[in-house]
């Protein structure tokens, strides 16, 4: 056990007396070792992209693809920062407003960015009404992730059944990459 000195506190712990921990967790996260998961950080505005990742969600699920939602209104950063360290893939999720993402998607794209998690493939779903440069934009935000951009499904105004064809399409070639890492079960 050791003992530290903190302010005028005596803190106990055997944290540290078992070094094989710290050190396996350090030679995971800085592997190349990725799981069969997808960070899912996405906002909405009128549904249209909440239905989209709804949909999405069932479909990754279906493929044996654990996912990991984070609706940005009420996510914790923390907990997005931690579940971005051994995904396989991210997908981002916005609607357009006036001709970019969503701000608080674009922070999510910036926080990726700066934590260079070791995520190999990349795409964004999302809406817009009359146009716009979404997907240019968080293209740009990414740019520091070394990953394989998968084709971006975006729909235009409330999604049709043609965009949920894309979304299996999207779904099935993340699967099929996942399976190339030979991370799935």
């Amino acid at each position: 056990m050791t003992n530290y000195l903190f302010g005028n506190e005596w803190l106990w712990t055997d944290f540290y007396d078992d070094p094989d921990f710290i050190i396996n967790a350090y030679k995971d996260w800085v592997s190349d070792k990725v799981k069969n998961e997808v960070v899912l950080p996405f906002i909405s505005m009128h549904h249209s992209t909440r239905k989209m990742v709804e949909y999405f969600v069932d479909a990754l699920i279906e493929r044996g693809i654990t996912v990991r939602q984070f609706d940005l209104v009420v996510t914790d950063i923390g907990k997005l920062a931690v579940s971005l360290v051994d995904a396989a893939t991210i997908v981002l999720g916005s609607p357009t407003v006036l001709t970019g993402a969503h701000p608080k998607v674009t922070y999510a794209a910036i926080l990726a960015n700066a934590l260079r998690p070791k995520t190999k493939f990349a795409s964004i779903i999302g809406s817009y009404g009359w146009g716009g440069k979404m997907v240019e934009q968080i293209t740009g935000l990414i740019s520091n992730l070394r990953v394989e951009l998968l084709e971006p499904v975006i729909a235009k105004g409330y999604p049709k059944d043609n965009d949920f064809i894309a979304l299996d399409r999207l779904a099935d070639e993340i699967l099929t990459k996942h399976k190339e890492l030979k991370v799935t079960e």
